[in-house]
């Protein structure tokens, strides 16, 4: 299985970077390891085994970066809680096509389950409020390099914002088309907030080898 490196570790949490192709958890008919399988192994003793050892929130099978991991019951309540009163706060790296304006933004399109196919998620008037705010970070040609900061944290909330506006994240074969990237270019970059003892954290993960291979050669 595809291992994911440990960025940061002590008696509450564990920070992990998840490389892209590695699910966060089962799903229907999956039978490949999983980053629960992984904190299985790194934590047998978690008192979170029934909450996926701890797992405070979820990255897509094919998004890399940063992933918070509760120890404790406390740890979990608290981040849980900060995750509801969006009080932590996530940093994206995205590609997307087309030449997206203005340089700054706020995208508010509520999302709901798609009526015909149940995994995906599309653009509802009656669904659940998403808000993602983003800076461009440069022009590529055909192409936007984006920071995306998501509010709220709904299913593929970034993806779909970005293709109901019209510009599809490079390699999104559910939300876009089929590119020469075999996989969405999305990646959680940075985490922060403030932690039990009152500290301020951030936690980050470098744009990895793939994602910054095909940046480049796309100048």
């Amino acid at each position: 299985m595809k291992q994911p490196n440990i960025i940061y570790e002590d008696e509450q949490m564990l920070v992990v970077d998840k490389p892209a192709g590695l699910s966060v958890h089962e799903g229907s008919g999956q039978t490949e390891a999983t980053l629960t399988d992984w904190l299985a192994k790194h934590l047998p003793r978690s008192p979170l085994k029934t909450e996926h050892y701890g797992l405070v929130h979820r990255l897509d099978k094919d998004t890399s970066g940063v992933l918070l991991v509760a120890k404790t019951r406390d740890s979990f309540t608290y981040l849980r809680n900060l995750f509801r009163l969006r009080q932590i706060h996530k940093e994206y790296l995205a590609l997307l096509h087309g030449r997206l304006t203005p340089k700054r933004g706020v995208i508010q399109i509520p999302l709901g389950r798609d009526l015909v196919h149940r995994t995906r998620v599309s653009p509802s008037s009656s669904g659940k409020v998403a808000e993602t705010r983003y800076e461009v970070i440069r022009y590529l040609p055909g192409l936007t390099y984006v920071r995306a900061l998501p509010a709220t944290g709904r299913t593929h909330q970034i993806r779909v914002h970005f293709s109901g506006l019209g510009y599809p994240l490079v390699g999104d074969k559910t939300y876009g088309r089929k590119d020469d990237l075999p996989r969405q270019f999305l990646h959680a970059h940075k985490v922060s907030f403030v932690d039990l003892q009152g500290h301020r954290r951030t936690f980050a993960s470098p744009l990895p080898a793939d994602l910054t291979h095909y940046l480049n050669g796309h100048h």
